[in-house]
């Protein structure tokens, strides 16, 4: 094991019942029976990711999913061309990569931990067999892999069909739902965003990113500091990040 990813025990807090309250703020296993959950947690490994480090660095194709316990995770494509494309930003309670649960699925996507990051890794194998055993437990991952489904196909929409403006709104209005902070100045987006991040989230440069910005922070709708991003008029972005051409 690398130094980006460092195994951690229940000396670092994560013993089986810190595992236990983990998985159940994850949407998919929030609604298991505490028998079924007690095994989920059994088979997860606790590992920390440095920032910046690469989640399957070492073997692309292992098939694990995994939860975040604690962090962010980046997850990201590189195009043949050598650009990088940003699909989203993943917070606390999020599980991830459950395409690996399917053994002839290509692989795609790259994650990469966007802070410091405490994961529980699920291996796929394992993960089945729990489900297999109480086959009602496939519902949970079945309804949430249509929800995110849903998900793709609004974000594509968006892509495909929107100005640079709702994109950017929506992008915004997203990142604030997934990863908001209330506070007296509006709602915090609480992640480091830099413009060159939402470039990649975005497919467009460093420029049109700071154009858009200072377009909404003009208009009242956010205020951005040091790669913080507050927005002030919630309901006038949720209009723009809705509309269409």
């Amino acid at each position: 094991m690398t130094t980006e990813a460092k195994m951690v025990g229940g000396k670092g807090g994560w013993n089986g019942d810190a595992r236990l309250a983990a998985l159940r703020l994850c949407p998919p296993f929030a609604d298991w029976d505490e028998g079924a959950l007690a095994r989920l947690a059994a088979i997860a490994r606790v590992e920390h990711h440095a920032r910046g480090a690469e989640i399957f660095a070492r073997d692309p194709e292992r098939r694990e999913a995994f939860v975040i316990a604690a962090g962010e995770i980046e997850i990201s494509r590189v195009s043949a061309s050598g650009r990088k494309y940003v699909l989203s930003v993943s917070g606390a309670h999020s599980v991830l990569a459950l395409v690996r649960l399917l053994d002839r699925q290509p692989i795609h996507f790259t994650y990469r931990a966007y802070s410091d990051t405490t994961l529980l890794h699920l291996p796929a194998a394992r993960l089945i067999a729990i489900l297999d055993a109480q086959p009602m437990l496939w519902r949970s991952i079945a309804l949430f892999m249509c929800a995110r489904q849903g998900d793709s196909l609004r974000l594509l929409n968006d892509q495909q069909l929107g100005s640079l403006e709702q994109r950017m709104a929506a992008t915004i209005v997203d990142l604030a739902r997934i990863h908001g902070i209330e506070g007296k100045e509006g709602t915090e987006v609480g992640l480091r965003l830099p413009q060159e991040q939402l470039g990649a989230m975005l497919g467009i440069t460093r420029q049109s990113v700071n154009k858009l910005l200072r377009g909404f922070e003009e208009a009242g709708l956010i205020a951005t500091d040091y790669n913080r991003l507050t927005i002030r008029d919630h309901a006038a972005l949720d209009r723009i990040a809705a509309s269409r051409d």
